[in-house]
């Protein structure tokens, strides 16, 4: 486990961000001796709120938590540890390390990271708009009608973000794309009852009735599908170098054109995935990727879930630098701008899409291995 790992999980539980599962991590990484030195620097600067500051003694450590063990008794049932961990632990629960923690936040990046009160995360989400067949434009964030007349036999309802599809199967189908802007997401339930959520910077187009023997749709971008189940009419996803074929399952394809692979997640069913001449059989827990370049499919097995964090309003990065900047990119509309000798090693790290972007890259920053600075809508990224 890396150290910045460790104090990124550290800087959670000291904020009160900590996931279950996060919590659990770290307390696990306390208990192991090779992260005491780290462990013991950052609880100095975050109870004493200076750098310069030597570390703090046992002793007082001791009595810090003998003072907290009198007003939380549950502290008592942890493992059996050095002291000065356990104060770590318990003063955490009390909150006194978020608030050295802000101190020593706003010192240390003051420097290279201004608070841009320009980037806060989106307000809403409901930035989109619907084309439709004859190519005039509905947009979905300014329109609020209720009921959306698209042609003869077709009629859509709106609620909020989302918009359902009513037809008949008599009609003659016209095509309808919903797009997505930067920082917003929506959801459509197709006509056959599909339903489809659209990340940022996405697009979903389809037929406005399914009446030929398969159901196609095609994709830019990232969209989560739970299919309809119809064993007389194959449910087709097409990217610009893949399909995807299903009767009956939830899966999420990630198919930006800024990324080398696109990768599909499987949750429910089974998938058909086809690249060129290649098909290979995509099985719950398992992930697809296919490159764009080589468009050879590699299948293996994933945390499928984190695929999904989007949808339930979470980033989880797992990925170099350039990576996370892409998706940060997509949800708050900014360039960015790379400086340097940029690191390429791989962050993990969990948060929500409602926190703003300073915050979120204040924590990146935590690692010691990469700064930013925000200027305008442009976040230049250096080491």
């Amino acid at each position: 486990m890396t150290v910045s790992r460790f104090r990124y999980l550290f800087s959670r539980y000291a904020s009160g961000q900590c996931t279950p599962e996060e919590q659990q991590e770290f307390m696990l990484l306390v208990e192991q001796a090779e992260h005491d030195e780290e462990l013991k620097q950052l609880l100095d600067n975050l109870l004493l709120g200076d750098d310069d500051l030597g570390t703090m003694p046992d002793d007082v450590a001791a009595n810090m938590l003998q003072q907290i063990m009198q007003t939380q008794p549950t502290v008592t049932r942890a493992r059996v540890m050095p002291v000065w961990k356990r104060a770590a632990i318990a003063a955490g629960i009390l909150g006194a390390i978020s608030i050295a923690g802000y101190k020593l936040y706003n010192k240390s990046s003051a420097d290279h990271m201004p608070m841009a009160s320009s980037h806060p995360a989106p307000a809403k989400n409901q930035h989109a708009r619907l084309v439709l067949g004859d190519n005039s434009v509905i947009d979905l964030e300014k329109d609020d009608t209720s009921t959306l007349a698209v042609q003869t036999g077709v009629s859509i309802n709106r609620q909020g973000n989302l918009l359902s599809y009513n037809s008949t199967h008599s009609i003659h189908p016209t095509v309808n794309t919903i797009y997505t802007n930067k920082g917003g997401t929506y959801q459509v339930i197709l006509p056959d009852g599909t339903k489809a959520w659209l990340n940022a910077a996405s697009s979903i187009r389809f037929p406005t009735a399914f009446t030929d023997s398969t159901r196609e749709v095609t994709i830019q971008g990232e969209v989560y599908f739970e299919i309809a189940a119809q064993a007389n009419q194959p449910f087709i996803v097409k990217t610009n170098t893949m399909k995807i074929a299903v009767l009956g399952t939830h899966f999420n394809v990630m198919a930006y054109e800024e990324e080398n692979n696109i990768c599909t997640s499987l949750l429910e069913g089974a998938v058909n995935i086809l690249s060129g001449t290649s098909v290979k059989r995509l099985l719950p827990g398992q992930q697809a990727l296919v490159n764009r370049e080589h468009a050879g499919i590699s299948i293996s097995n994933a945390d499928v879930n984190n695929a999904i964090a989007w949808k339930e309003g979470r980033f989880e990065f797992n990925g170099n630098i350039q990576a996370i900047m892409r998706e940060l990119a997509r949800w708050y509309d900014i360039q960015v701008v790379y400086e340097g000798s940029v690191t390429d090693r791989a962050f993990a790290a969990s948060f929500s899409r409602q926190e703003g972007l300073p915050e979120i890259l204040q924590q990146l920053e935590l690692t010691g291995s990469i700064h930013f600075n925000i200027a305008g809508n442009t976040v230049t990224v250096g080491p």
